[in-house]
């Protein structure tokens, strides 16, 4: 069997790439739309989950739904039940969720007071252009902190853990190098000691040894 060709990423085009192939898959609603009308809503947010992945992992894949967490929830629950009509929006605690005709999910807005690691991930967001739209992402260690707050969380099913820690290894792999303080820094948020064992987690993926989590 050919190995998996995992090369250096290119990040806006990359999330675009992964856009397109959750539109294949019947998931017609991508970050770019949902970007556009918070956008248009003058609203502050971040990009997250695999679309976010997308753009640091070397090799785009498709996903479900769109991930973002947003400073005002409320305000950007309204956009977006306005631009999408289609949708039924579920309000929960720490997500209001944005459902399909068939029960999928196709956008959670996050709540900030779901973690201290998403308020620090809403003031470092950097700006990048997809397909023409300007996108609100994290840098490649806010990603890689999100993906291990996932990893660690008690609530997430083990499948999704793993692919989770598949794709830590694969954005730690190309992307070189890493600022591991703020890395450090980010996963501290997550609980404490967290900010040690995601530097391991690094070492690991960069010797090839399987992550333990």
């Amino acid at each position: 069997m050919l190995p998996t060709i995992i090369r250096k990423p290119r990040t806006a085009e990359d999330i675009a790439q992964g856009a397109r192939l959750a539109k294949m898959h019947k998931r017609d609603i991508g970050p770019v739309d949902v970007a556009a009308v918070l956008n248009r809503a003058k609203l502050k947010y971040v990009l997250v989950g695999a679309h976010a992945a997308n753009g640091y992992i070397g090799r785009p894949r498709t996903t479900v739904d769109v991930d973002v967490i947003v400073q005002f929830p409320k305000k950007a629950s309204k956009a977006i039940a306005a631009a999408f009509t289609g949708l039924t929006m579920v309000d929960t605690p720490v997500v209001i969720r944005f459902k399909r005709a068939d029960g999928e999910e196709a956008i959670d807005l996050m709540k900030p007071i779901g973690s201290p690691l998403w308020n620090r991930l809403l003031k470092i967001a950097v700006t990048i252009d997809v397909d023409g739209t300007p996108v609100r992402i994290p840098p490649v260690e806010g990603v890689l902190a999100a993906k291990f707050s996932a990893m660690a969380s008690p609530h997430r099913r083990h499948l999704d853990k793993q692919q989770d820690g598949v794709d830590f290894a694969r954005i730690v792999t190309v992307n070189d190098p890493l600022d591991l303080p703020l890395l450090e820094d980010l996963c501290e948020l997550v609980y404490a000691g967290g900010g040690k064992e995601a530097l391991k987690l690094v070492a690991d993926a960069r010797a090839g040894r399987q992550l333990e989590f």
